[in-house]
């Protein structure tokens, strides 16, 4: 089902400015920027994370179809994966879906779903979109998250892991969001051992072709 509302996406680090009078003086006080969470090696990752290694044996560009049941799994999407736990996709059919309800209560989806990913290797970064729109059921337990894991040969050995991190977008090539502005545990982690980046994601989607990405090298 097609949701209209993924349109309402907005830059989330912004400036606010509060006009506050006070007698016949105006006095302007502004809020300051949120600042994402810069990506951090796996020693710091948090404990649950899944531990994978993946070998990037297949095409940089590919689809692929898959169908995920009430016990989850570890799903192989082209050189990537997405790990999926037990109980944790919210049945769309009930759940709202959109920002501001990623962390809502949902009923847990109790029958296998059909989803379908596209990766493209497109401008120095891996692009994997999902389809169709849902959302992960929210938990404070690591063990009971969803994780996105991208094969990037470029962390091989890097020192700078500001390249690094994971966005969400809306459509491949497609404006990035940082998502870890707004919620820190969204913060990307890197393996330079594995060449592995990760992290974990609250939701995926599809129609309008969002997408999570990773800069293989230095990206703009």
């Amino acid at each position: 089902m097609r949701r209209t509302n993924r349109t309402n996406w907005k830059t989330v680090s912004t400036l606010v400015t509060m006009a506050l009078l006070s007698g016949c003086m105006d006095h302007s006080v502004s809020a300051p920027d949120l600042a994402p969470v810069a990506p951090a090696t796996m020693m710091l990752a948090p404990q649950g994370m899944p531990q994978l290694s993946l070998n990037g044996d297949h095409e940089s560009n590919t689809s692929v179809d898959f169908t995920v049941g009430p016990e989850g799994g570890i799903f192989h999407i082209g050189n990537h994966a997405l790990v999926i736990p037990r109980n944790g996709i919210c049945d769309p059919a009930t759940s709202s879906y959109g920002v501001g309800a990623w962390d809502s209560p949902c009923k847990a989806l109790k029958t296998s779903i059909k989803m379908h990913a596209v990766v493209r290797l497109q401008n120095g970064r891996t692009w994997v979109d999902f389809s169709p729109d849902i959302r992960y059921v929210s938990s404070d337990n690591p063990s009971n998250w969803a994780y996105i894991f991208i094969f990037t040969p470029g962390a091989i050995g890097a020192k700078d892991l500001a390249s690094f991190n994971i966005d969400y977008a809306m459509s491949i090539g497609g404006p990035r969001i940082d998502e870890s502005v707004q919620d820190a545990t969204e913060r990307t982690y890197v393996d330079t051992r594995r060449g592995l980046v990760t992290r974990r994601i609250k939701h995926h989607s599809g129609y309008t072709s969002s997408g999570f990405q990773s800069c293989d090298h230095d990206c703009p």
